[in-house]
């Protein structure tokens, strides 16, 4: 059996939970944003008794185009929506992450994200979604919507989903938060998976958040009322049940916006994180114009200084 590796978890904090739920408090009430469009490639829900990983009760089934989302009974409402949601958040991922301009005829580069169907589990409760990712713990996991997880030496597999943290997010929240997890996939595919954590995340946030019309202040809350970084996130600072998860996640947003307006394409972004995924972080960095991460991290600051 392969080890299951955790590839990108999306987390929702204080700051993030009221952005993306519309909650009463300090935070800003977001609107729920427009609707998917009707397409050809409407889910269709059926029924299966049978046993999966996260349970052996009732478990329905509703597939798109591009998804094919699997929960328990109880979240039928959930799967058919998941299902739907996905294909507007593959398109988001399409436009960033499809063929890149410039590619030799006959390239196929790219290709590979395209023709997935994503696997997309709902989690009835944070007791299925740890047994879903092999733990024997829930540390973490009530602030977690969704994470997406595939063997160490394969593309992603499957997208899992907190059904109780999803059901608490707008549309807009969950669309965001499936596209996040989309691009995860989308780079595991082109076997691009050795990103540094910071650019993994951040260029995910990056792509979901773009078309929002969402501010920083409401994206990067957290992070805008930090002291400002010495340096760019660690692995470590993503940790779910770390008290500093959405700081880390704000800074890492902060700082591919910076490197996207540096480069000033999808394409061009695209290779860097390439190169990056691929040990070439210092080398891909030189690409965007800073000779050293320091270099980065200044831009950084200055970026989050002007946000406050």
């Amino acid at each position: 059996m392969r080890r299951l590796l955790p590839i990108g978890a999306y987390v929702l904090l204080v700051a993030l939970t009221f952005a993306l739920t519309g909650g009463n408090g300090t935070g800003t009430k977001v609107p729920a944003g427009p609707r998917s469009t009707k397409t050809s490639t409407a889910p269709q829900a059926t029924a299966d008794t049978g046993p999966t990983a996260s349970s052996a009760g009732a478990q329905v089934t509703a597939a798109s185009s591009r998804c094919r989302v699997t929960g328990p009974a109880t979240t039928r409402t959930l799967v058919d929506e998941l299902a739907a949601l996905c294909v507007r958040s593959a398109r988001t991922v399409d436009r960033a992450w499809g063929d890149k301009e410039g590619d030799k005829e006959g390239d196929k580069e790219g290709d590979e994200w395209g023709s997935i169907r994503t696997r997309v589990v709902v989690a009835g409760d944070i007791g299925e979604l740890a047994d879903l990712l092999g733990r024997d713990n829930t540390e973490g996991l009530a602030d977690t919507a969704a994470v997406t997880v595939g063997p160490a030496d394969a593309p992603a597999d499957a997208v899992f989903i907190n059904g109780p943290a999803f059901d608490g997010l707008t549309e807009l929240g969950r669309q965001v938060v499936l596209t996040h997890e989309l691009v995860h996939v989308a780079a595991r595919a082109a076997g691009d998976s050795g990103a540094p954590m910071w650019l993994e995340e951040g260029y995910a946030d990056y792509v979901a958040y773009r078309d929002t019309g969402l501010s920083a202040r409401e994206i990067a809350g957290d992070a805008l009322g930090a002291p400002l970084p010495p340096s760019l996130p660690a692995e470590e600072d993503f940790d779910a049940a770390g008290a500093g998860a959405a700081v880390a996640y704000g800074r890492a947003w902060v700082a591919v916006s910076v490197l996207a307006d540096r480069l000033g394409s999808d394409t061009a972004l695209r290779r860097l994180y390439e190169k990056a995924a691929h040990g070439g972080t210092d080398e891909a960095l030189r690409v965007a114009g800073f000779a050293t991460r320091a270099a980065l991290v200044r831009a950084v600051r200055q970026r989050m200084a002007l946000g406050r």
